[in-house]
């Protein structure tokens, strides 16, 4: 009998996979619709109000203006939140597990739900993160009824860029308070550069090198100024949900686990969120390794080659390391799909050690799809002769891959 905690990707996952291995599952989840943070707050919604954004952003290109009401973006992403959340409740369903809705905490060598312990002989724990406090999030954005205009986001990160895109885009009036330099701190300093530029010409307000400390409806700023808005959206801060799970180990305030994905706790295991990765598709891969070391698969998590994605237009997205090797920057104005459709904003940039790439950004159209690419080929340890040798469509954004390809063995004078 192997219980999952949790309804996110990683917990679905890990639930499906030892179901399908002819384990007896039970998934206990504390919300009454199924899905967790991706699904119900997240990715999805996310996704549905950003779509609608990024074709009105592309016809403005081609001088067509279209507005597009806040409220229409919320029912879009009601809409997406109901059929996925149904659609996880059935592939459970579909995959025979047990599903109980309750909060959930461990008990000696089981999981106690609704005052009944349910007898576990191994436990994965994926109850996901717990949202800032302070202000709204954008776990709260998909719900939002009352109306607002001037929107302030605290931080420049992943999360306060691709919200501060899609509110900007919605017409709002939108500020972003970040304390370093540039958006995106951590990142590649050409695609921050890049971004920051960028927000500034899409008329995103930029408060830069400046501490924030929210005070209702104001941000109070390093030099003592205050910034007024309708909301106050907070995009970073983030911890680990481990109520009822306190009592395991962890590092840093995170539940501590090995390429297995256990615990120190023999028996139980930990994936996704919880485990200190932000991304949907980590959670799906550590809720899969979970599942099947849960039902005694040995295998190991490898998260070394891990596409991200930022969801603006031009889309951002990136893998590995650019700040070792060599370097090729290819403009997407020189692609000859990004003239046609006139979406030459941006550029790939890649980096190579030994006839390798170890690391790639992207700020450009279809960037999802030509990091990810990238990746797998960093993933399979392809080599850039290799790469020259494949033939990629033309004309098509996947293109920037090979020019950079054979930029790199130019230099090299290969």
């Amino acid at each position: 009998m192997i219980t999952v905690i949790g309804s996110g990707p990683a917990g679905i996952y890990a639930a499906i996979t030892a179901s399908s291995l002819g384990e007896k599952v039970t998934l206990i989840e504390l919300n009454e619709r199924l899905g967790g943070t991706c699904v119900l707050y997240g990715c999805i919604p996310s996704k549905a109000m950003l779509h609608p954004l990024t074709l009105a952003y592309e016809l403005s290109r081609i001088g067509i203006e279209v507005k597009i009401e806040y409220e229409t973006l919320r029912k879009l992403a009601a809409d997406a939140i109901s059929r996925l959340s149904k659609g996880v409740e059935y592939m459970l369903e579909s995959h025979g597990v047990n599903v109980i809705r309750g909060k959930a905490k461990l008990k000696g060598k089981d999981v106690e739900v609704n005052g009944q312990s349910v007898k576990s002989d191994k436990i994965v724990v994926a109850t996901g993160t717990l949202k800032p406090t302070g202000g709204i999030t954008s776990d709260d954005l998909p719900y939002l009824e009352k109306d607002f205009n001037r929107i302030v986001v605290v931080g420049g990160g992943v999360g306060g860029v691709e919200y501060g895109w899609l509110l900007r885009m919605s017409g709002k009036e939108v500020y972003v308070v970040e304390k370093e330099s540039l958006l995106l701190p951590k990142h590649d300093k050409d695609l921050r550069e890049a971004v920051t530029n960028q927000f500034r010409r899409i008329g995103v307000k930029l408060v830069l090198n400046s501490e924030a400390k929210v005070e209702g409806n104001k941000v109070i700023l390093s030099d003592g100024k205050a910034l007024e808005g309708d909301l106050i959206l907070i995009s970073f801060g983030r911890r680990a949900n481990l109520e009822g799970f306190e009592e395991l180990p962890q590092v840093e305030g995170w539940l501590k686990v090995n390429e297995y994905m256990e615990t120190l706790y023999k028996g139980i295991y930990g994936a996704g969120d919880v485990t200190r990765s932000f991304t949907a598709h980590e959670a799906i891969h550590k809720g899969l390794i979970a599942g099947l070391n849960a039902v005694g698969i040995r295998k190991a998590y490898n998260g070394q080659v891990v596409p991200k994605v930022i969801y603006t237009m031009p889309q951002i997205a990136y893998v590995g390391n650019t700040e070792d090797g060599e370097c090729v920057k290819v403009n997407m104005v020189s692609i000859a799909r990004a003239i046609a459709e006139k979406e030459t904003e941006g550029f790939v940039k890649i980096c190579f050690k030994e006839g390798k790439i170890v690391g790639a950004v992207a700020f450009s159209e279809r960037a999802e799809e030509i990091i990810t690419l990238i990746a797998l080929a960093m993933r399979l340890n392809a080599s850039l002769e290799q790469l020259l040798d494949f033939q990629f469509p033309h004309p098509s954004y996947l293109e920037a891959i090979w020019e950079g390809v054979y930029e790199a063995l130019r230099q090299r004078g290969k």
